[in-house]
Order: C-alpha cells, then sequence, then structure tokens
C-alpha cells in the first residue's frame, strides 16, 4: 500500500473521528447551547399596531386575529385605565396581540359598546387570553362592560411549571426573551383617555401584549423539551391538557411552596400620587418590602429520609393485616400489645385479637408495602405529604371517615406538590360557587370586619391626641363632633375621652361570616350525595391534573366507599355515618346480614 493511499485514509479516520467528537458535544451540551442560542432578543419591532376607536372599524381586525388563532390559539391580552382621585375609570384600552406580530389595540372609551365579534374572542374559552395577572384585567372588563373573558392563563404557573422564577412580566420578558419592556410609571400612568394616544403610549402597550405571546412560546419549548434536532416548535394541543388546571385561576391565591418562589409583578406607582393601574402607592410598597410575603411563599417541610419504614404487623395467628412505620411498631411492642417476630422486614405479632381483618381490595392496598418516592414523576431524594382531600374540609368529617386516611396522603416532590397545590384552588373556586361557600377574598370570608363609624371615632382620637395643635380649629371641632355624637351619655372632650377613643375596638362579628371548608362539608353532606362524592371529587381532580405515574397499588377513588361497605357488613359502622358518608343504600345491606 502507497504511502499516498495510507495518508488518505488516515485523513478520512481523523475527519470521522472530528465528526462523531463534534457530535458529541453538541448532544451532550445542547441544553447550554440552546441557551446561549436562545438569547438573542426577542425582535418587539417586527410588529404591527392597528388601533381601533369605533366598531366599525373592528370587524376586519378582528377578522384577522381570529384567522391567526386558528394556527395557534394563543393571544396576549393586557388592559390599561386611568385613575381619577383615587377612584378607577372604566378601562380604555384592551390590548390583543398574536404569535404573527399582529397588535390590535381597542379604544373602548371611544365606543360606545364592545362589538359582538370582540365579545365572541373574549369569551371563546379555546383560545388562551395570557399574561401576568390577566385574571385581575378580565374582572375588570365583566365589571364595566359585562363581558365574559374565558381562557385567561397566567405565564408565572408556566414558568414555575418549566423549573422558572415566577415573575412580573417585565422580568420574564428580560429573562426569557433578553428584551426590556419599559416600565416607566409615567407610561403606565398616562391618560389613556386622551383623544389621541401618543407613539410611546401605542409602544408600550402593544408590546406588553406581544411579549406575552413570546413569552408563553418560549416556556412552551421549555416545558416540551425536544431532541438537538428537532426544530419543531410544540403544538398547542399536546400543551393544553397540561396547563388546562391553571386557567382562570388567580396566581397569588396559589400555594407557592417549598421551592421557595418569590412573586413579582412589576407594578410602577405614580411615587406622589400613587395612581397606578395597580392601585399601589410607594408607601404601602415599602411596607410590603420590610415585611415576608406569608400569603404568597410558604415553606413546607421536605423530607429526604424515607417515610414509609414497611413493617409489617400481624394478627395473632400470622397473618398479614398491613403495613406500618417503625415508631407505630415500635409504640405496640412498649404498650406489651405485641411481640417482636422478625428484624427484616422488621415485623410485630399482635398478641390480642384485632377490630377487624384484611379484606378485598382496601385490605390488600394497606397489605402493600409503598414505595418512597414522588407519585406523580418517581423522584427519590425529596417529597413532601400532599393531602389529596385538603385537611380544611377533612377535619370536619366524622371520625369513622377521618381515621385511616393514609389512603389519601401520597408523597409528592417539592415541584409537582407545588404545582398540585395550585390547582387546587381551581376546585376550591368551584366548590365555593356550588356551596355558597366564600374562599379567598368573598363578603363571608373574614370572621370580623371593621365597623365605619367606630374607625372614625377611633381616628378621631389619634388626630385630637397627636396633632389637635396643628389643625385648623373647623377640623377639631368637626373631629371633636365625630366623638361626641358616639359618646352620647359625654358633653365635653377630656385626656381621658380622647384616650379611650383611640384606643376603641373596630372590630365587630360579621354575621355573613362563612367557614368555607365547613360550610362545603356541610352542604354535601345534606344535598350533593354524601361526604364520599366530595372525597371523590378531589381524587379524580388530583388524577386528572397531576396525571401520576407511581401511585401505589390497588389506589382507588371509590377507597373509603368500599373501606366503609366492609365496616358494615362487618358491624362496625352506625347508620348515622353512613347516612353522612352518602351510602343509604350499604343500611338495608346491613340489616339484611344482622337479620
Amino acid at each position: 500500500m502507497s504511502n499516498q493511499t495510507v495518508n488518505t485514509n488516515t485523513k478520512r479516520w481523523a475527519l470521522l473521528a472530528a465528526s462523531l467528537g463534534l457530535a458529541y458535544v453538541l448532544v451532550r451540551h445542547r441544553q447550554s447551547i440552546w441557551g446561549v442560542l436562545g438569547r438573542s432578543p426577542f425582535q418587539l419591532q417586527h410588529k404591527r399596531i392597528e388601533v381601533i376607536s369605533s366598531v366599525n372599524e373592528s370587524q376586519r381586525i378582528l377578522n384577522e386575529l381570529k384567522s391567526h388563532c386558528e394556527s395557534f390559539k394563543v393571544i396576549g391580552f393586557d388592559c390599561e385605565w386611568i385613575t381619577v382621585g383615587g377612584t378607577r375609570r372604566p378601562v380604555a384600552l384592551l390590548q390583543l396581540s398574536s404569535h404573527k406580530g399582529l397588535c390590535a389595540l381597542f379604544r373602548l372609551c371611544c365606543m360606545k359598546q364592545i362589538p359582538k365579534d370582540l365579545r365572541e374572542l373574549l369569551e371563546d374559552d379555546a383560545v388562551l387570553k395570557v399574561g401576568v395577572a390577566p385574571q385581575d384585567d378580565a374582572m375588570k372588563l365583566s365589571h364595566d362592560y359585562g363581558v365574559g373573558v374565558a381562557s385567561t392563563f397566567d405565564l408565572r404557573y408556566m414558568a414555575v411549571m418549566a423549573g422558572h422564577q415566577a415573575e412580573g412580566l417585565g422580568k420574564l420578558s428580560q429573562t426569557h426573551l433578553n428584551t426590556v419592556l419599559d416600565k416607566n410609571w409615567r407610561l403606565a400612568c398616562s391618560n389613556w383617555e386622551a383623544p389621541q394616544l401618543d407613539s410611546a403610549q401605542l409602544n408600550y402597550a402593544a408590546n406588553d401584549a406581544l411579549a406575552a405571546v413570546a413569552i408563553f412560546q418560549k416556556l412552551s419549548k421549555d416545558l416540551e423539551p425536544r431532541t438537538f434536532w428537532d426544530w419543531r416548535a410544540p403544538k398547542f394541543e399536546q400543551l393544553r391538557p397540561k396547563i388546562e388546571p391553571f386557567l382562570d385561576v388567580d396566581f397569588t391565591k396559589g400555594f407557592v411552596s417549598g421551592l421557595g418562589k418569590t412573586l413579582s409583578t412589576d407594578t410602577p406607582s405614580h411615587p406622589l400620587t400613587g395612581k397606578s393601574k395597580h392601585k399601589r402607592n410607594k408607601k404601602h410598597q415599602q411596607s410590603q418590602q420590610q415585611q415576608p410575603q406569608q400569603q404568597q411563599v410558604r415553606n413546607l417541610g421536605t423530607q429526604s429520609k424515607a417515610f414509609y419504614d414497611n413493617c409489617v404487623l400481624e394478627a395473632p395467628d400470622g397473618e398479614l393485616l398491613c403495613t406500618i412505620d417503625r415508631r407505630k411498631a415500635s409504640w405496640y411492642l412498649n404498650q406489651n400489645l405485641g411481640t417482636q417476630v422478625s428484624e427484616q422486614p422488621f415485623t410485630v405479632r399482635l398478641n390480642f385479637e384485632p377490630a377487624g381483618r384484611a379484606v378485598g381490595d382496601v385490605g390488600r392496598y394497606y397489605q402493600t408495602p409503598k414505595e418512597n418516592q414522588c407519585v406523580v414523576c418517581g423522584r427519590r431524594d425529596a417529597y413532601i405529604r400532599k393531602n389529596v382531600v385538603p385537611r380544611e374540609y377533612r377535619k370536619h368529617f366524622p371520625v369513622v371517615m377521618k381515621s385511616h386516611t393514609s389512603h389519601d396522603i401520597l408523597l409528592l416532590c417539592p415541584s409537582c406538590h407545588q404545582l398540585s397545590n395550585i390547582s387546587d384552588n381551581k376546585i376550591r373556586n368551584k366548590l365555593a360557587m356550588t356551596c355558597e361557600a366564600p374562599f379567598g377574598h368573598g363578603e363571608g370570608v373574614s370572621k370580623y370586619h371593621d365597623d365605619q363609624q367606630l374607625r372614625n371615632v377611633k381616628l378621631a382620637g389619634k388626630a385630637l391626641l397627636m396633632q389637635s395643635d396643628r389643625m385648623p380649629s373647623q377640623k377639631v371641632t368637626q373631629l371633636q363632633k365625630t366623638i361626641l355624637d358616639y359618646y352620647t351619655d359625654v358633653t365635653e372632650i377630656t385626656p381621658e375621652l380622647l384616650q379611650k377613643a383611640a384606643k376603641l375596638d373596630c372590630r365587630v362579628a360579621n354575621e355573613d361570616y362563612c367557614q368555607h371548608g365547613k360550610k362545603v362539608v356541610q352542604v354535601y353532606r345534606d344535598k350533593l350525595g354524601g361526604l364520599v362524592e366530595l372525597e371523590r371529587l378531589w381524587r379524580e381532580h388530583f388524577l386528572h391534573t397531576m396525571q401520576p405515574k407511581f401511585l401505589p397499588k390497588l389506589w382507588n377513588v371509590n377507597h373509603n366507599a368500599n373501606r366503609l361497605e366492609v365496616r358494615a357488613s362487618e358491624g362496625r359502622i352506625d347508620n348515622e355515618d353512613l347516612v353522612v358518608a352518602g351510602l343509604e343504600s350499604v343500611i338495608s345491606v346491613k340489616n339484611i346480614a344482622r337479620s
């Protein structure tokens, strides 16, 4: 073989080796490479802004928006308004943008009514309206114009689902689009009802809606990771089931736990007047920064050690009863109620006859060892206990339905636990409406509320104590009259009376107060088929939203109903408890068995 042939083959092998090495590097570090490539700024200049000031102008643009939604059923959604004298005016501007760069700015303040086709688009639940806190804007449109906005979706949910931090629109844009949005308070608080909007206002309004769609597209790729060579965008039909549980759910009411996410809304506020679209003044923002956001962020204990010990409990004759944890097994030994018969697995045999034995699938469920892993994704290094039927409802159940609840306590990793708790609020809101049981910020949520008259008397007392020498005499007389009108048995203002007024307790009992969980349990017990139906609702919700892949064997949405039927056949449950559970039909079977 000639030297030339040898050199040629050597070069070929070297080229092949180099190609394989490059391919390996690209595949091995594809996420980092994509991260660098994905940092190119989002081109907001490639946009088309259409301003619509009348119903007649809207038809053409709405037809185009709807045609864009046929290929991608997501639109950016935002609203602008002004505040006059501390009172919010009706929504002045509605922004809707498509993934193709079209942004329609509807000047509702110039229209006498919302166009029919616009109303249909807003009410179309097949089209997502995305943004940050879109539910707030939807509520304002409903209040101001009587239009319902269906399928709103807060982008912060998607950020959390994709493993990112939940941030405001400005920070989401900077993080995921490498684009800085203009969040100057002068623009946010400008006159959106002006006869003519200037270019700065138009760009500010359009960019928010356009960025919302782009952020959705970017996060959808993070949520549906693909191979390096797969350039296709994720299909909307594949994404929809994953985000369905979070549609029309207020993000700030979600239980953001375990991961320490902090919520941000990028809400600008006028530094002097506080006239902000989000109604926050500078002083309030400073006080909020000084105080931890306990309502928004809640830390739950995350376990890394085994939760299930899978110790064995046996009947006196050696029959398997159930698996239990090591602490419970040791308790039986310490109380001389059983003896240890094995170390691996740790086994305790009772020295008395138990009230019942393992029967059917219910019994076999408790006999089956459980895995220490997230039942949704299978993660094994950290997990949190999840109450599938939340405690706020379970605590109002009869004792027979509160005991042996381990079936509804599952292990979830912090990420899955967070998403599950957030999705639970959709069911809570549904139950609040169905059962007339306020949840969140309704009229009957607070046990006490401030009486306005008492509050005025208290404020008057404080003002006169601290600042009477700096007030106009007319104002002092007015405040004194407020106090004397309340204390009718007193004729003159004294320091003692002012101290008494300043310390007045303004709180009074709320006659409309309703404990949400208790009311829901009462309604299901009396009107909606019993408590087993409420249990089934929560279990089916968990299955639908989380789609767990690692549930314990024999886990069943009808578990408690089956367990109570077994107890009834053994005569170990009262008829009253069966009625409360919604198992009246079991009573006749129970009576027949007795006879």
